[in-house]
């Protein structure tokens, strides 16, 4: 297609590439935003519920490194985690 001028001093084909790159920054700024929102939320929630969030992330690592002792233990270990996990909540 021959780069055809829209009037405005640039050709088409230069608009469709503005056009483009228009819509990736938008999409960008979007993503940071996001991006942005997901780490303020971490803080809030780790000022808020830090130590609870310990408590859950030890008990997970607890559960989960003494799998190897046998299904049955573990099991119980999960059961346990589950029963304060939910205490926790």
């Amino acid at each position: 297609m021959d780069d055809e001028e829209c009037g405005c001093g640039c050709s088409i084909g230069a608009r469709d590439e503005y056009d483009l790159l228009e819509g990736r920054l938008m999409q960008m700024a979007f993503w940071a935003h996001k991006a942005v929102l997901f780490e303020k939320l971490k803080e809030r929630i780790a000022k808020a519920d830090g130590q609870k969030m310990d408590q859950i992330a030890d008990l997970i690592l607890d559960a989960t490194k003494d799998t190897a002792e046998g299904r049955k233990e573990a099991q119980a270990k999960r059961e346990e985690l589950r029963k304060r996990i939910n205490e926790a909540f």
